[in-house]
């Protein structure tokens, strides 16, 4: 169940900002149930989309869309604050669909009470036999006989390096050598930042609750990176710009999704990852209180699950699907990327979540959003 904000693992719940600062297993059986009684829906009408750029699948449901009569209307998020941010004052807008980071769960679900259920008899490709274990009716997104979220992408917010120019980097310190200052980048992401300050400083295992002073020995070891860095990229498109002009070089907690992209344009992008881990994420779609086409949210989030969909969209982002299915409908070099054979091992360390919102003990959300700002201050 939901009772704590940053805990580790998929079997306990886990708790991509600025509204926050301003507020102080189904059996096999129940399985087979909701396949049996579920009827074709017949969705219709626009649909009003919050999505991470290039994950809003408005092209990979084209098909889907024409034969429906369905239009998406799809708002960029920049960072998850973005979500919430559009539901903490009175009348909130008619969003059908949003994302959210597996480490909000708990924020969006339990304290916010954001979230509409997701009726999972209207989707059918919501099943163990589609999904790895990993995404299936785990406690992050499903909880008290209710679906939250339906977890639809993973990957790696991870270190990005130019490979023409430079040598693949074995871990984030060696991004500190004194030849790469102005020409390093740093993402404004707290999801992923976050965790790597505390890793950098040596405090990844305690992450999200670090103390006051280890919050402060976090930022003061970041610093360091800071003051190499040429810029605190907003997002992709600056990243990707900087990259492709040469300016910046190799990017901290980076999303991958631009590599595609600089490829494009005959710059070389690869993706490492450092000794001191990646960031692992999973991407989930909710139903936002407001929305007023429930119908063909739920149909969405279903044709979101077809693997041929899911494998689409992997390739299109660079990231991973959740479908065992459309592990074998990717291309080779997409499949190569990462070894589905291990999952378990990959998701074995756990999810970051955030730091609580109130502590004695440690340090709080808004105790991490101050110290980010300050961060982002100094360059």
């Amino acid at each position: 169940m939901f009772d704590g904000i940053g805990r580790k693992g998929l079997a306990t719940p886990i708790s991509r900002r600025a509204a926050l600062a301003g507020l102080a297993g189904m059996t096999a059986g129940a399985t087979l149930v909701r396949m049996s009684s579920w009827a074709q829906a017949a969705p219709t009408g626009e649909l009003q989309v919050m999505a991470w750029e290039g994950y809003d699948l408005n092209a990979q449901l084209t098909d889907w869309k024409a034969a429906n009569g369905i239009s998406i209307e799809a708002t960029s998020i920049a960072n998850q604050d973005d979500v919430q941010a559009k539901f903490v004052a009175g009348n909130p807008p008619p969003i059908d669909l949003a994302e959210y980071n597996q480490a909000y769960a708990d924020l969006y679900i339990r304290e916010m009470k954001i979230v509409t259920p997701i009726d999972v008899a209207q989707v059918p490709n919501y099943n163990a036999d589609n999904l790895f274990a990993q995404f299936y009716d785990q406690p992050t997104w499903f909880a008290d006989g209710k679906l939250w979220g339906s977890p639809y992408v993973w990957g790696f917010n991870t270190l990005l390096y130019n490979k023409d120019k430079l040598a693949t980097p074995k871990s984030y310190k060696d991004l500190l050598d004194p030849a790469l200052k102005g020409k390093i980048a740093i993402m404004d992401d707290t999801v992923s930042s976050w965790p790597v300050a505390a890793r950098v400083a040596g405090l990844g295992a305690k992450y999200p609750l670090l103390t006051k002073e280890e919050l402060t020995q976090a930022f003061t070891e970041f610093a360091k990176y800071r003051d190499q860095a040429r810029v605190i990229a907003l997002n992709q498109g600056e990243l990707l710009n900087l990259m492709v002009s040469g300016e910046v070089v190799a990017a901290l907690c980076a999303d991958p999704s631009i590599l595609i992209q600089a490829e494009q344009q005959n710059v070389k992008i690869e993706m490492a990852l450092p000794e001191e881990g990646p960031v692992l994420w999973v991407d989930a779609w909710f139903i936002p209180i407001s929305a007023d086409n429930i119908e063909a949210a739920n149909a969405f989030i279903n044709q979101s699950l077809d693997p041929k969909v899911q494998a689409e969209v992997a390739m299109a982002v660079v990231q991973a699907p959740v479908s065992k299915k459309a592990v074998e409908l990717l291309d080779e070099k997409s499949r190569a990327r990462i070894d589905y054979s291990a999952i378990d091992k990959i998701f074995a360390s756990g999810l970051p979540g955030i730091p609580p919102r109130a502590s004695d003990t440690h340090a709080t959300y808004d105790d991490w959003v101050a110290a980010w700002q300050e961060f982002k201050a100094g360059m």
